[in-house]
């Protein structure tokens, strides 16, 4: 017998939602879309097409609520309460949102409780930002030169209304660190979840509801391309904040380039990991970096390291662990606590999954273990078992696309120099890993590698940090001071102090 997660759906009493619009819940949309779970691919509920014309709507009601409404002049002070109250909601609500997570994306549900995309991490950023609300200031430089009296000020003033767009994959998370920041700033938002994953961005803007904020600060329209192409084309939009996939940062870069908005996009990555001959253990790295990619999300997540650079002295050994791991991958029913790998999120994105896997046969890589998918019970689902690829060619598709799923590439090395040119031979440039015993070799190479963060011996996330990439994969930062850069523009005045 399959598993289902419809008891699920009713016990966290879900429903057809419309849009958040200008302070109220409004059905005026385009159409409906079903949303299917990924596991079972059983409609949970259908969700609204906002359209073209209620993305219009929207839009004014944060034009009109930032450029005649309170928001913008309100004291940081009061600002600041409004995110520590949603702090304390999200918390407050951590166990029903984690078990909302996992009915919108599949994520396990042990994950959905204890990750760094659950709820009291998500609390922890809106708590983060709230503190940047009361202190958010410019610069008095000194007067520079005898030639004339001028004294300089500059200030920080919101960017106006921003935009954001998030994907499915951490809809709570992303929802954090587009939103907070920018109330933090004094901007309005209007915010698009993934298609694939609106329902908790639904419920947390029914959490957001209970701060009664001033109307048309907060709005929610849900849909798919025709509805985030409305968001990214309106004239009202001062800011476009998106975290997806290349391609589609690519095209609203492109677009919002031609009224000059301001973006800032967290996209694709195929970021390297260099697992050195000194580590203590090449086993355990292998277990551990073969983990990430099929565990949690099955390595739907861009910031993963799914090509591991390995030095060849260590090279079996590191093999050993990694195939060790998939040994102890659960795949089954997401509110199971023993389940430890997601489905992956769409029909579409398994088979583009199990399309890799043979390109990477076809190509020459050597599959140590996994491969397919699953039947019996979790046939009906998006599942795709762990796979495991060594004697992977850095010039092939395997090793330079952003594959999104539990599959992970292996490559030999010999020396430091050649790990290092290997690493940056991609167009990505998002996170890095780097494990060995050696401080000026992990500095040294860290220093050397094109991408936007890198981790040292484990790598992680954190609210007061900047995240984001380099060359494909992506243009600025989220995350700590660069958020606050992010959604403010500098102003400068300049006072004649002769008279």
């Amino acid at each position: 017998m399959g598993i289902s997660v419809l008891d699920k759906r009713d016990q966290l009493s879900v429903t057809d939602r419309g849009l958040y619009i200008d302070g109220t819940w409004t059905d005026a949309a385009a159409g409906r879309f079903d949303h299917l779970h990924p596991a079972t691919n059983e409609m949970v509920t259908s969700v609204a097409e906002a359209g073209a014309d209620a993305v219009g709507r929207a839009v004014q009601a944060a034009r009109r609520a930032f450029d005649d409404g309170p928001w913008g002049a309100m004291r940081p002070r009061q600002r600041k309460r409004y995110l520590q109250r949603f702090a304390e909601l999200l918390e407050a609500h951590a166990d029903e949102l984690a078990m909302l997570q996992t009915l919108d994306n599949g994520l396990p549900i042990h994950h959905a409780r204890n990750s760094r995309i659950s709820a009291p991490h998500v609390a922890d950023v809106f708590d983060y930002f709230a503190g940047w609300a009361d202190k958010i200031s410019g610069e008095t430089p000194p007067l520079y030169t005898d030639a004339h009296d001028l004294q300089f000020v500059t200030f920080r003033e919101p960017v106006g209304v921003a935009a954001g767009i998030i994907p499915w994959n951490g809809p709570m998370m992303m929802f954090a660190y587009k939103v907070a920041p920018a109330l933090a700033c004094g901007c309005t938002v209007v915010l698009k979840p993934s298609e694939n994953a609106s329902l908790c961005a639904l419920r947390l803007t029914e959490l957001m509801q209970e701060l009664d904020l001033p109307p048309g600060v907060f709005n929610l329209v849900t849909g798919g391309p025709e509805t985030g192409q409305a968001l990214v084309d309106h004239p009202g939009v001062d800011k476009i904040a998106f975290t997806g996939s290349r391609a589609v940062g690519a095209h609203i870069m492109s677009t919002a380039g031609a009224d000059v908005k301001r973006v800032t996009l967290e996209l694709g990555g195929k970021s390297a990991a260099l697992v050195f001959a000194d580590v203590p253990s090449p086993e355990q790295a292998g277990y551990g970096l073969m983990a990430g990619a099929s565990t949690f999300l099955s390595g739907q997540i861009c910031s993963l390291t799914t090509r591991v650079l390995v030095h060849a002295s260590i090279y079996d050994r590191f093999l050993e662990g990694a195939t060790a791991q998939l040994e102890t991958v659960r795949l089954g029913d997401p509110y199971d606590p023993e389940t430890t790998s997601a489905a992956l999120i769409n029909r579409r994105q398994k088979e583009k999954v199990l399309g890799y896997m043979d390109i990477g046969l076809e190509g020459g890589a050597r599959l140590v273990a996994g491969g397919g998918a699953p039947g019996g019970d979790l046939e009906a689902g998006n599942w795709v078992n762990p796979t495991l690829f060594a004697d992977v060619d850095n010039a092939s598709r395997l090793a330079q696309e952003e594959i999104f799923g539990p599959v992970l590439s292996v490559i030999p090395f010999k020396s430091e120099e050649e790990a290092t040119r290997i690493a940056n031979a991609s167009r990505f440039g998002l996170s890095g890993a780097i494990f060995t015993r050696d401080v000026a070799r992990a500095f040294r190479v860290g220093r050397q590698m094109k991408t936007g963060s890198v981790g040292v011996n484990g790598y992680g996330l954190a609210p007061n940090a900047p995240i984001g990439g380099v060359k494909a994969s992506g243009v600025g930062r989220e995350g700590g001071q660069a958020s606050i850069e992010a959604y403010t523009e500098l102003k400068t005045m300049i006072f004649n102090l002769a008279g």
